[in-house]
């Protein structure tokens, strides 16, 4: 599958698997909005954690 955010592909051999390396991802990911805020001329970082239930609720509104 591929981030909605950033386009990197996640692999892995179960459905399971890949619900959590994209759960992991998507708590690093720097083109997630919902990891930070700008204002124009800081960006902060927020921190938000996604739990896996978050995790798949972004793939299904991805169309994935």
């Amino acid at each position: 599958m591929k981030c909605p955010y950033c386009g990197k592909t996640i692999f892995a051999f179960t459905g399971l698997q890949e619900a959590q390396k994209f759960q992991k991802h998507l708590n690093r990911c720097g083109k997630n909005p919902d990891n930070t805020l700008s204002d124009g001329k800081q960006t902060v970082s927020l921190g938000k954690r996604y739990n896996l239930n978050d995790a798949l609720e972004v793939r299904a509104k991805s169309g994935q």
